[in-house]
């Protein structure tokens, strides 16, 4: 979670960085931004605030510590249900198919 996390930040900050219109997209609707950037927006019940450091100042942004939060539900169902890979394969169900799991 923290890394992907990391990695939208970072790709979020080199666009803002590059195009003044995102910049401005990215402070004024940061889930619009988001849905630009990756094509989607993964927490849109979670608020995103934008703070844009000023010249002579330094923000420090410390992020909650999520060990104590439960995932919001978006999040969940990204991470819930499963399947085997099999699953996407056409395996005939046989035994004598070489590499077939024996039924």
């Amino acid at each position: 979670m923290a890394t992907a996390r990391q990695n939208i930040q970072r790709a979020l900050i080199e666009k803002a960085s590059e195009d003044a219109a995102f910049r401005q997209k990215l402070i004024d609707n940061p889930h619009a931004a988001l849905r630009e950037l990756i094509g989607t927006d993964p927490i849109p019940s979670v608020t995103i605030r934008v703070i844009e450091e000023q010249p002579g100042e330094v923000t420090l942004v410390l992020p909650r510590n999520m060990a104590e939060d439960e995932l919001p539900d978006e999040l969940l169902d990204l991470a819930s249900g499963g399947t085997l890979f099999m699953a996407f394969l056409e395996w005939p169900m046989t035994t004598k198919a070489k590499g077939c799991p024996k039924t």
